[in-house]
């Protein structure tokens, strides 16, 4: 059996992702706010908030080492809390240090279940992974451009998450 649900799952995040981008880089971005948020966060959140959870059916369907899902499920769940806390205007100091870190979970999810694969998926993989750590890691020596370093690493999580389904559409599922 193939599990065509997991693949139609990554390629939701996919959608949600860019949606995302395409709202936080087409508006202003505001970390600290007051009153209700304002409705590009609005946006952001929700649309970050589904790209998160669709992306739980993706990390334990995908082949990899419990180790690696174990660090794609901590990262949706705390960038979940970190979306929240943008979402309600709070955080805005550490939020991006959090954030940070967090990668370095997705970082290692996806080292984990690209290096499970082969061909393209797993030097795509590699470049995300080397891109979220470096990003996360040169992010205290960026000053304000801080926020700019992990943008490399959109790119090819697009593509690392589009490949993730088309994989996940041709290989049996993974039942735990």
């Amino acid at each position: 059996m193939k599990d065509k649900v997991a693949s139609k799952f990554a390629y939701t995040g996919a959608i949600f992702f860019i949606a995302g981008l395409v709202v936080l880089i087409s508006t202003n971005s505001i970390d600290n706010y007051e009153g209700s948020p304002p409705i590009n966060m609005t946006l952001v959140a929700l649309f970050g908030l589904i790209f998160h959870l669709v992306m739980l059916p993706v990390i334990a369907a995908l082949p990899s080492p419990s180790w690696a899902k174990a660090s794609g499920f901590a990262w949706v769940v705390t960038d979940n809390i970190l979306v929240m806390l943008s979402f309600s205007g709070q955080g805005g100091d550490i939020n991006l240090p959090l954030r940070w870190g967090v990668h370095i979970a997705l970082a290692t999810w996806i080292f984990g279940a690209s290096w499970a694969q082969s061909s393209a998926f797993r030097w795509v993989g590699l470049l995300v992974a080397i891109a979220l750590v470096g990003g996360s890691l040169g992010g205290p020596f960026a000053g304000e451009a801080a926020e700019k370093l992990i943008i490399p690493s959109g790119p090819f999580l697009i593509a690392w998450i589009i490949m993730a389904g088309a994989r996940l559409a041709k290989s049996d599922a993974i039942t735990q």
